[in-house]
């Protein structure tokens, strides 16, 4: 009897042992998968975003309103990536922070997110200046007034980077590394920060959206029922080439903008949720919202690919470039494109 217990005692000390053994192996496979989508969604993000800029920039038919402010969504995304990414390493290997200078400043710039909510205000704000532009371009050809020209686009583009800025300037001013909790805090202006992220969130998702939901719906309107976008009623007479790239670039920005706020809204319950210090309720949560934010990033190239013919051959083309491959006559047939409307580059 003797022997039996002490076999028996032995096979439960070996099924405690392979248990949890067997939940660490889990969990390290289910880190390293998660791990490798991270940096492959990072990755593929970075470069598709920088070969929207490398398009804009070399092949002159690109250079439109559209296409720059659509740079300046890029340029955001990468931002977005780039801040994620270090955010990533730093707590992913552990180093210590002992500096109390570079501990403040990993505070108010990484660890706080406030970079990626500049560019997320970026994103938002230039979606909805798309959708302005497309309404006034559309639905209100033959006026000047809401056209976006060359000759102010960098204005625009400023203006929005300052704008986005200046709102997350009272979060960026008030978070602090607390050297005595070992954490970033708010310190005294809590209660203050809370109100502020929660009245942020809502103009960076109700008002944007109501302003683009109003413009877009206008021009389905019109391109669908009344007939004054692209119809026997529309002030201005386009070839049905040019009314297919006006259609294909109006469902592409719809699609862009959707699909950026799919991806903001879990986010933005996150941020409140932090914010608000209410804890043990956003695991997966937070996990999910970060792996939207960074899809969203990365997906934009890829809509433009499948959406916009004229995105897809540039690049083709400077792919092909890199590639080392002869592209003179593509290169030519595609600088001579005549971009007749404002919308025929995309």
């Amino acid at each position: 009897m003797g022997t039996l217990r002490n076999n028996s005692s032995a096979t439960n000390i070996t099924i405690a042992t392979e248990e949890p053994d067997r939940f660490n192996q889990e969990a390290e496979i289910r880190r390293l998968i998660a791990t490798i989508a991270f940096w492959l969604i990072v990755t593929v993000g970075i470069l598709g975003n920088s070969l929207v800029i490398v398009v804009v920039k070399t092949i002159r038919s690109m250079r439109t309103t559209t296409n720059y402010l659509l740079v300046n969504v890029a340029v955001a995304d990468i931002t977005t990536l780039l801040f994620t990414a270090i955010l990533f390493l730093i707590l992913t290997t552990n180093i210590p922070i002992r500096s109390r200078v570079l501990a403040a400043f990993l505070c108010k710039f990484i660890l706080t997110n406030t970079v990626s909510i500049v560019t997320l205000l970026v994103t938002a704000l230039t979606l909805t200046m798309l959708a302005i532009e497309r309404y006034h371009a559309l639905v209100k050809p033959m006026s000047l007034s809401g056209r976006l020209s060359m000759d102010y686009i960098s204005y625009v583009i400023a203006g929005i980077w300052l704008l986005a800025i200046t709102l997350v300037t009272p979060i960026f001013a008030t978070f602090d590394w607390d050297s005595e909790m070992r954490y970033c805090s708010h310190g005294k202006a809590e209660h203050t920060m809370m109100i502020y992220v929660d009245c942020l969130i809502i103009f960076l998702t109700l008002i944007p959206f109501a302003v683009i939901s109003f413009c877009y719906l206008r021009i389905v309107y019109g391109m669908y029922f009344n007939n004054t976008v692209f119809g026997r009623n529309s002030e201005r007479c386009d070839t049905q080439e040019e009314t297919n790239e006006k259609r294909r670039l109006v469902t592409l920005l719809i699609l862009l903008t959707v699909v950026f706020f799919i991806a903001f809204i879990p986010y933005g319950i996150l941020l409140i949720l932090k914010v608000s210090k209410v804890n043990h309720t956003y695991g997966h949560l937070q996990i999910g919202s970060q792996y939207l934010t960074l899809l969203n990033c990365s997906i934009n190239p890829f809509i433009y690919a499948f959406q916009s013919s004229s995105y897809r051959r540039a690049f083709k083309l400077i792919i092909k470039k890199m590639l080392c491959r002869d592209v003179s006559y593509e290169l030519s047939e595609l600088l001579e494109m005549r971009t007749r409307t404002s919308v025929r580059s995309v």
